[in-house]
């Protein structure tokens, strides 16, 4: 441990961590919590969002040897102790096209998908310790003042936009959001294709801070701004019928 700076104890937390992933390893494959089942192709947020819970976990486990080492100094402790969990808050980053991703320590990306999580986090402990390392390292460098800086915006920041999901209704909320999609999105759904709308649509919600509650009850509302018009269509080609058959 420096004598400038605090530094986690790889040693000691990975030691931890190997006992940590020993009792829960049943649970290690749960990639969709409850409330994200009912909808389809919307797991990449929660797979990576299981990682950044790696980094808080990391913390969590530090924490007590932050405080020995600054007993006598709350204010430094809180400090330190901040930064640290305001930088785990931010790890999930989105690309201006609303892709989602989470970069560890400058070398490893995830994207979200179920495949390459279970390849480093699930099937290979081997794989699964040098993650852990390598979150590891990526602390004790913002520690150090090393931080890697990501010039791409963070879900679920400090700097999020504070509009609240109850000021607004379903179809209020739906509506700002297909305002914000790109067109070129949208076509693809014609195609039955959701990766990139999918992608911008839970950056989109989790920016309106929509529960997770609601979020069904959103994404029925953008569907259902899809089909009006192709059944007032068909309700039109109906009339029409009707108004020839009368006139014959």
């Amino acid at each position: 441990m420096s004598e400038n700076f605090f530094q986690i104890d790889k040693k000691d937390v990975v030691s931890k961590f190997k006992a940590y992933a020993k009792k829960h390893s049943e649970k290690s494959d749960e990639y969709n919590p409850k409330n994200a089942k009912q909808v389809a192709n919307h797991r990449s947020y929660f797979i990576l969002d299981r990682i950044r819970a790696l980094y808080h976990w990391v913390i969590k486990e530090a924490k007590l040897d932050l405080r020995r080492m600054y007993i006598h100094n709350d204010k430094e402790f809180h400090k330190i102790l901040g930064k640290l969990e305001s930088y785990a808050r931010n790890k999930i980053k989105s690309q201006k096209d609303g892709t989602m991703y989470l970069r560890i320590n400058n070398q490893f990306t995830f994207r979200g998908d179920e495949k390459t999580y279970r390849d480093n986090f699930v099937q290979s402990p081997v794989k699964q310790l040098r993650m852990m390392r390598k979150i590891i390292d990526e602390l004790n460098g913002v520690l150090a003042g090393e931080e890697i800086e990501d010039p791409n915006k963070p879900i679920l920041n400090d700097t999020a936009p504070k509009m609240m999901h109850k000021e607004h209704t379903s179809e209020e909320v739906a509506d700002i959001i297909l305002k914000q999609i790109s067109e070129d999105y949208l076509l693809e759904i014609a195609e039955q294709n959701f990766d990139n709308f999918n992608n911008r649509v839970y950056v989109l919600l989790d920016q309106y801070k929509v529960s997770a509650a609601d979020t069904k009850d959103i994404l029925l509302k953008i569907q259902e701004s899809f089909t009006p018009q192709e059944e007032n269509e068909n309700e039109s080609e109906t009339d029409s019928s009707e108004s020839e058959t009368t006139e014959l």
